[in-house]
């Protein structure tokens, strides 16, 4: 392998550590011990009913019963991801933290990802991840609403995968995308819209130049 190449890639994973220690270190070192009411109330206190609840539309165990409102959208991957935190012992704010550690590290790497695969370097494929991960955008949700994050943090990885699906014959990449929209998008479709317009720029830019 080409020392080059070698050198790339280590730089690479060189800048996928550093986000990672961006978003992993400043969410668990955040107010210790404390758990903020973020989005559904069952997802600390019984993960598992959560679940268990949510391929329901009604609930007839209390008085008239009652219609849950976006449970279902919980079945993935908000819902197993604190059902296994609660399954391994973690206390709740600790499987918070990774939680949001985690959306901020898939979010940051998601755009470094693209970027290099929109031909960008490892120096401006890092800049444009650092400040995507480190928008102020996510401060609103962390402790509220952290499920409208999700298409935020999947955003890079759909504009990539637009990318690829559009650029190459395998339907890999389309069905990924397919997926990851699915996975980012099922707890509120405004959220989801409101990323909608950017692999359709690049989709738009890309059938204008093949034009020119």
């Amino acid at each position: 392998m080409p020392i080059v190449e070698v050198l790339r890639r280590r730089g690479v994973w060189l800048a996928v550590g550093l986000l990672g220690l961006l978003a992993y270190v400043p969410a668990l070192a955040s107010s210790p011990g404390r758990m903020p009411a973020d989005t559904k109330l069952y997802l600390y206190l019984d993960p598992g009913r959560l679940l268990a609840d949510a391929p329901f539309t009604f609930d007839a165990r209390q008085f008239a019963g009652w219609v849950p409102h976006q449970v279902i959208a919980y079945l993935w991957p908000q819902g197993p991801w604190y059902w296994l935190g609660d399954a391994g012992g973690l206390p709740d704010w600790v499987v918070h933290r990774l939680w949001i550690g985690t959306l901020a590290v898939l979010a940051g790497t998601g755009v470094l990802w693209a970027a290099r695969r929109l031909g960008l370097g490892v120096v401006a494929a890092l800049t444009a991840a650092l400040v995507y991960q480190l928008s102020p955008y996510l401060l609103p949700y962390v402790s509220r609403t952290s499920a409208m994050l999700l298409p935020w943090a999947g955003l890079g990885w759909i504009v990539g995968l637009t990318v690829g699906a559009a650029t190459r014959t395998k339907w890999r990449d389309a069905a990924l995308a397919a997926l990851v929209v699915a996975s980012v998008g099922a707890v509120n479709a405004t959220a989801l819209l409101m990323i909608v317009p950017a692999p359709l720029l690049w989709l738009a830019v890309a059938a204008y130049g093949s034009r020119m």
